[in-house]
């Protein structure tokens, strides 16, 4: 007893001086300023470079934003929550895997809207199924440690403000957008009807090379759906075939990047080339693409919807109609921003505090209590011989070796048959000759019992006996019914002193 007191005192100091060590070489870290160098684009992040005040913006003007946590194949559900638009929002923090890409360009060819926001998109999202290759050119400033995006004056320095190509509704009531000096630009070829789907970018100026959307609306579906009276696209008579954007699928694989003329699509999108809606002098800002029977928006700088950015000129008008013109939920990408629904919530929340280090402690100290238990440290022990001179070693033995075999019929004929015979003696009568009923019969008028129970109990019995199927369970309640019949009876033996 003493021994197990000292190890009981031991694991208390040990726990108490743990607490004391994390609790002492605890320092709480220092929240980092907001950079455009390392931005939080996260719609929870009220900083400068998150996105708060637009969310809360949508949701207090009737918008419907949502915050999607959970993984992409999420969006094929049969939930009433999927949303129609997607919106990803600057660098994630964590990256888009390559069966993401391919289910959320599923998703988009199936009719959904994805928009992108950001100056370096991932490369596996810049896709349109028309006969176009897209592509990202870099600003020449690029952000570095001391730029403060929450002095506008020296996010926008130098920059010109950009403003609207053509009337449309990403456009509606947008005078002026202000973009950051470190937004890059759009850029877009069409490729010849003879090329091969390589996807090489060139320089195209700004406002030009651009098919407007009236112009899509009103093509017909035939092949000269592309001779325009402006003289745009006269390189070719013929509608481009849209270029195959990933190779063949496989066997009972679903492509993820279908043909805008693909027959077996229920519907296209109407628009057969990208179209730009803003820029400025020097960059084409938003853009936006077909993609099977959707579309994919690009805008070209994340500042326009962060929070340093949002309230300058025109910038919330734009990024609203941007999200908002088309109707259904607008789901803002969390998952890939850190907050998905895998992740661990206890662990998330007490990060950054000596508890979660104690947590691990205290588990490294229970498994090594566990892992002394089942050790020896010593000199190994012979087994202690088993006293052969026991007299109920026979029983014993007898009772597990019916239990192993589930021999439920014989543990019933040894008690049942002891019972019979100790009962029968007790009401005076021959237990080799008397009938189960007659026994029944006496055992009720003594005991006081309902005498078609004690009949039943004693039928059962000897049907197990006989082969019955049983169980485990029944044997017991059986026996256990037996043994409140011996107490009502008086024939419980007594224990020898």
């Amino acid at each position: 007893m003493r021994q197990k007191f000292l190890i009981v005192i031991a694991l208390i100091f040990l726990v108490v001086l743990l607490v004391g060590l994390n609790a002492a070489s605890y320092t709480q870290k220092e929240e980092l300023p907001d950079s455009e160098f390392l931005p939080n684009r996260s719609t929870y992040h009220v900083g400068a470079t998150g996105t708060r005040a637009f969310y809360d913006l949508l949701a207090e003007t009737g918008g419907k934003p949502m915050r999607w946590q959970e993984p992409i194949s999420a969006l094929f559900s049969k939930n009433k929550n999927i949303p129609s638009t997607f919106v990803v929002v600057g660098k994630t923090r964590r990256e888009f895997t390559d069966p993401e890409i391919e289910q959320l360009l599923r998703w988009v060819a199936q009719g959904g809207k994805l928009v992108v926001i950001d100056r370096n998109p991932p490369s596996e999202l810049i896709k349109t199924t028309a006969n176009w290759g897209i592509s990202f050119e870099f600003s020449k400033t690029i952000p570095i440690f001391n730029t403060d995006p929450t002095n506008q004056q020296q996010m926008t320095e130098n920059t010109v403000a950009a403003k609207p190509v053509q009337p449309s509704s990403l456009t509606e009531k947008v005078n002026a957008v202000q973009p950051a000096q470190f937004a890059s630009s759009i850029k877009f070829e069409r490729f010849a009807d003879t090329e091969a789907t390589a996807n090489p970018a060139a320089d195209s100026t700004p406002t030009k090379f651009t098919l407007s959307q009236k112009d899509t609306d009103n093509a017909p579906n035939d092949d000269n759906a592309n001779d325009d009276s402006d003289g745009f696209f006269k390189e070719s008579s013929q509608t481009p075939a849209p270029p195959a954007i990933k190779a063949a699928p496989k066997n009972g694989e679903v492509s993820a990047t279908p043909s805008a003329n693909d027959p077996k699509n229920d519907a296209v999108n109407e628009m057969t080339a990208p179209v730009l809606y803003l820029s400025n002098p020097q960059k084409n800002l938003l853009v936006e693409t077909p993609f099977g029977a959707g579309e994919i928006v690009f805008l070209s700088d994340p500042y326009i919807i962060s929070n340093g950015g949002i309230n300058l000129v025109d910038n919330a008008q734009l990024v609203t109609n941007i999200v908002t013109s088309k109707s259904g939920l607008i789901a803002f990408d969390e998952y890939h921003q850190g907050y998905g629904d895998n992740d661990n919530a206890l662990f998330a929340y007490f990060a950054g505090t000596p508890l979660t280090a104690m947590i691990w402690q205290f588990a490294a100290l229970i498994g090594g209590i566990f892992y002394t238990q089942s050790r020896r440290f010593a000199r190994p022990l012979p087994a202690n011989e088993p006293n052969r001179l026991s007299k109920l070693e026979y029983v014993s033995a007898m009772a597990e070796l019916q239990q192993r075999t589930k021999a439920f019929d014989l543990a019933i004929e040894n008690i049942y048959t002891d019972f019979r015979r100790r009962a029968a003696r007790l009401v005076g009568v021959d237990n080799t000759t008397t009938s189960r009923q007659d026994l029944a019969k006496l055992l009720a008028e003594r005991a006081k019992l309902n005498y078609d129970e004690v009949e039943r109990l004693l039928f059962k019995c000897e049907d197990i006996i006989h082969g019955e199927p049983t169980n485990k369970r029944e044997v017991v309640q059986t026996i256990s019914r037996l043994r409140e019949l011996e107490e009502k009876l008086g024939l419980q033996r007594r224990k020898r002193k």
